[in-house]
């Protein structure tokens, strides 16, 4: 039998929150995409993950291992169809 490596990838969501003072809607809107793309570009662990809903799923390889060797079978494989970032239609 020959053993294969096989590694998938998938989107969990991950929520963070803060609070802002604003004096109008608009301006607590801006603040919050000011600080949405601060938090997004932070290392630090998210508030909460939701590891009940995996999802858009890709086998990112399949190796073939052997004692003296590891060679790619696949690539980028999609495996299902829950697909958050579909092809724009055209």
């Amino acid at each position: 039998m020959t053993k294969y490596t096989v590694k998938i990838g998938f989107w969990l969501r991950a929520y963070e929150g803060f609070t802002v003072e604003a004096a109008s809607d608009a301006e607590a809107i801006a603040q919050a995409k000011a600080m949405a793309a601060t938090a997004m570009e932070s290392t630090a662990p998210p508030e909460f993950v939701e590891f009940e809903e995996r999802r858009e799923g890709v086998i990112a390889f399949i190796d073939q291992i052997t004692a003296d060797d590891r060679r790619v079978v696949a690539e980028d494989v999609e495996f299902d169809t829950d697909r958050i970032h579909s092809a724009p239609a055209g």
